[in-house]
């Protein structure tokens, strides 16, 4: 009796620990049955709370997209089931530069399972980065890409960060002597009040005014005395190394030039940019003159170059123009092509798109945002019978020509759209 007293404890030991050794080996058994798959040619993006079809991201989506994502963003990817098959599990991997330089490495982030909502997949995650980043989904099924269709594709983020921000007109060269009608202290005000109207959904708290010639490290390369033509005067057009002045946060920053050195270009921006602070696209260009198909310059005036700023800032918070142009259908982002034919609109429910500017093949093919004069526009392609101001859109700050009568307004959900990405962007 003794003898098996003192064995009993020994066997219940060794009971235990072949026991949790099962429970272990089929836990990672379970975690190691899942093949990492490695995005493959990534061609397409996907940006926060962008409602175009982006039909070619969805065909693409199992090898890989590429997703723009803000530190602290809670996002979702979703699409329509294929009852063909499974529910597929997401992969996501952080993109990253080799070390040489020359390509990109990932690294996997977490594996998600779906919830189903209203017969979509939904895909939830948290971005921990400390930076904005790039982050690639893969879709896997049984090891394997998933071989069905992810149809409707849509992504979208939400944010903490503040609905506030300020203005921060650059001033470049000497624009402030070449300026017609107006003063600078008049286009300021003018600018500050025409963004807190049209910008409702979100509060402007201030506009600062910021001279290049006096900018503490870099004032040396701008001098007041000289006219500044964004793409001559420079190599870099947009003048990003002036983004993030100096003592001034929270604020995005307009850069006021004497001309833009492309025929027809009133304003620069980067779609879907969001960069507060300084860096790669985090500047508007804006020019105070246009440079025509003659080589020669014609001044803009003030109303001309509000318009303009509020309708790049609209690019700069992610909204695409309401009528797509076939620039857009080329744009490159980071040496993709992020645009595809399916997105011929905004996707946006309340801003029609103008179908006869598509069919008459007005269409840009710079990709930036033109001044049309309409009696020219009417010439070249011999349509008299067609007004710009005859599209549902026109009156739209995102319509990509302007329009020389009339009121420019965002519309409801455009302003949605505007507030939602600017809690995502880090500011």
């Amino acid at each position: 009796m003794q003898i098996f007293c003192k064995k009993l404890p020994v066997a219940l030991f060794w009971t235990f620990l072949l026991a949790l050794g099962s429970l272990f080996a089929g836990c990672t058994d379970d975690e190691s049955s899942e093949a990492e798959l490695y995005p493959q040619q990534v061609l397409y993006s996907l940006f926060p709370n962008d409602m175009s079809k982006n039909d070619s991201a969805a065909a693409h989506l199992a090898q890989g997209v590429l997703l723009k994502v803000h530190p602290k963003g809670t996002y979702k990817l979703s699409f329509d089931i294929d009852p063909n098959y499974d529910a597929p599990k997401m992969q996501l991997y952080r993109r990253y530069l080799n070390s040489s330089g020359t390509g990109y490495r990932y690294n996997q982030v977490r594996s998600l399972k779906p919830e189903i909502q209203s017969g979509r997949y939904v895909y939830t995650f948290t971005c921990e980065e400390n930076s904005v980043a790039f982050w690639v989904p893969t879709l896997v099924l049984d090891n394997d890409y998933f071989p069905g269709k992810t149809p409707n594709v849509r992504f979208t983020g939400s944010g903490t960060f503040s609905d506030h921000f300020s203005l921060n007109l650059i001033v470049v060269g000497n624009v402030e002597e070449t300026l017609v009608d107006y003063t600078l202290d008049e286009l300021k005000s003018k600018l500050l009040s025409e963004f807190r109207k049209k910008y409702s959904s979100v509060i402007i708290d201030t506009m600062y005014v910021s001279f290049a010639h006096e900018h503490p490290s870099l004032g040396r390369k701008y001098p007041a005395d000289e006219p500044w033509v964004a793409g001559y005067s420079s190599d870099d057009e947009m003048l990003s190394e002036l983004g993030g002045w100096p003592g001034i946060e929270n604020a995005v920053d307009l850069v006021l030039v004497h001309y833009i050195n492309v025929e027809n270009i009133v304003g620069y921006s980067s779609l879907f940019s969001g960069v507060m602070g300084g860096g790669d696209e985090s500047t508007i260009v804006l020019g105070t003159y246009i440079k025509t198909k003659y080589g020669t310059i014609e001044t803009l005036s003030m109303s001309e170059i509000i318009e303009t700023a509020l309708h790049e800032t609209g690019h700069f918070f992610g909204l695409r123009h309401t009528t797509t142009t076939s620039a857009d259908f080329q744009s490159i982002y980071n040496g993709y092509p992020y645009s595809d034919y399916s997105n011929y609109e905004d996707g946006i429910e309340d801003t029609p798109y103008c179908f006869e500017f598509q069919r008459r093949g007005l269409l840009k093919t710079a990709p930036t945002d033109i001044k049309t004069h309409l009696s020219r526009v009417n010439v070249l392609l011999k349509t008299p019978g067609f007004s710009l101001e005859d599209c549902p859109d026109a009156k739209n700050y995102m319509f990509p020509a302007v329009v020389e009568t009339g009121e420019y307004d965002f519309s409801e959900q455009q302003l949605a759209i505007i507030r939602e990405n600017l809690k995502l962007f880090p500011h």
